[in-house]
C-alpha cells in the first residue's frame, strides 16, 4: 500500500536580505528533499544535522528536487548530486546552474548594455555586475540529471505532480497535490513579501529578454485555478490563504504600475529616474531589484498600452501614452 507523503520542511541560513530559506524533505515510498540552501559551511552543516535527525544522510535520498537556479534553494545541490542522489530540474535551469560560459558571458553583456539603456551610470552598472558575480559564488556548477516535463508524476509521492510556475525564474518549478490541496512552491507564492519578478537574459537561441512581471502574473492567474489549502513555501511558514494572497499581489501589481504611470505625468524619464523617485533610499543598496521591480511593472503598463518606449542616443525613455 502507498504511504501517504510526510511533509517536513528544514529552515536553514542563508547570508543574503531574504534571510533563511526552507527546503522540504518529502517521505513516502521515496526520501526527496526539494532545494538545498546556500553553500556556506554552516548551512550545509544544518542540512546534515537536520536529516540527521530523521536517521538519513545525503546517500540516503533517493531523489533531490530544485525549485530553481538561485543560491539561497539550489547552493548545495552539486553536493548532494555527487552522493549519487538522482537531480531533478526544468529544463530552463541548465544554462544557469551549469555555467554555461556563452550564456554566462552573454547575459553579463546583456545586463551591461541594458543598464546602460536605463540611463543606469555606468559605475552603479559595474558594481550590479560585480555583485552578481558574488552571488553566484554560493552555489556550485552542476549539471540535473533528470529534467521533468509539466504534469509529469513526482517519483515516490503518490498524487504530487511537476508544476511549471516561472516568473520569478525562468526555470521555476513547483510540486503539486489537487487531492489535499498542497503546493510545495518555492518562491512562486510567500506570506510575507512580493517575490519579485526578476529581470532576465534572453534564453538559448532568443533575443528578446522575457516580461518576467508578465509571466508571474499569468502564473499567479494559473494558480487561482488550482486547489489550494496549503503552501510550503521558499520563506516564511506555511499559509492557507492562497487565494486572498495571490488577489492582493495582482491588486498591488495594478496600484505599483498606477503609481509609475503617474510619474511619467510630467514628461518621459528613464528607468533609473523613476527609479530614484520610486525608492529613493533603496535604489543604491538594492539596484537589481529596485530595476527590475520598475521595468517589471513598466512592461505591465506597455503591454496594456498606457506607456511606450522611445530611445534617444542608445537611452531608452518611458512616456505615458495620452488618455483620450
Amino acid at each position: 500500500m502507498t504511504q501517504k507523503t510526510a511533509i517536513i520542511p528544514i529552515t536553514l541560513p542563508t547570508p543574503f536580505d531574504v534571510g533563511p530559506v526552507n527546503c522540504v524533505l518529502l517521505k513516502s515510498d521515496a526520501v526527496t528533499l526539494v532545494d538545498s540552501g546556500a553553500k556556506t559551511e554552516e548551512s550545509k552543516q544544518m542540512l546534515i544535522s537536520a536529516l540527521k535527525d530523521h536517521g538519513l544522510t545525503f546517500k540516503d535520498l533517493d531523489h533531490y528536487i530544485c525549485t530553481h537556479y538561485h543560491p539561497d534553494h539550489a547552493g548545495l545541490s552539486k553536493e548532494i548530486q555527487d552522493n549519487g542522489v538522482q537531480t531533478f530540474m526544468l529544463k530552463e535551469a541548465v544554462p544557469y546552474v551549469s555555467n554555461d560560459p556563452h550564456f554566462m558571458e552573454q547575459g553579463e553583456a546583456f545586463y551591461t548594455n541594458l543598464y546602460h539603456s536605463f540611463g543606469v551610470p555606468d559605475a552603479l552598472g559595474r558594481l550590479e555586475l560585480l555583485k552578481l558575480r558574488k552571488y553566484r559564488t554560493f552555489s556550485s556548477s552542476f549539471v540535473p540529471d533528470t529534467l521533468p516535463l509539466p504534469g509529469d508524476q513526482v517519483q515516490g509521492h503518490e498524487g504530487f505532480i511537476f508544476l511549471k510556475t516561472p516568473g520569478h525564474a525562468p526555470d521555476h518549478l513547483s510540486l503539486y497535490h489537487e487531492e489535499d490541496g498542497i503546493l510545495i512552491g518555492g518562491d512562486v507564492l510567500l506570506p510575507h513579501i512580493s517575490s519579485n519578478a526578476l529581470l532576465e537574459p534572453p534564453a538559448v537561441n532568443e533575443t528578446e529578454r522575457p516580461r518576467t512581471m508578465l509571466q508571474y502574473r499569468e502564473t499567479l492567474q494559473y494558480l487561482m485555478t488550482l486547489n489550494l489549502k496549503t503552501i510550503y513555501p521558499g520563506h516564511g511558514e506555511p499559509f492557507t490563504n492562497a487565494e486572498q494572497l495571490i488577489t492582493k499581489r495582482l491588486h498591488d501589481h495594478t496600484e505599483r504600475a498606477k503609481t509609475l504611470e503617474h510619474l511619467l505625468s510630467d514628461g518621459p524619464l528613464t528607468v533609473f529616474e523613476l527609479c530614484r523617485r520610486l525608492f529613493p533610499k533603496l535604489y543604491e543598496k538594492q539596484l537589481g531589484l529596485v530595476v527590475s521591480e520598475v521595468v517589471g511593472h513598466l512592461d505591465l503598463l506597455q503591454s496594456e498600452g498606457r506607456v511606450r518606449v522611445e530611445e534617444e542616443n542608445k537611452i531608452s525613455y518611458y512616456r505615458r501614452e495620452q488618455e483620450l
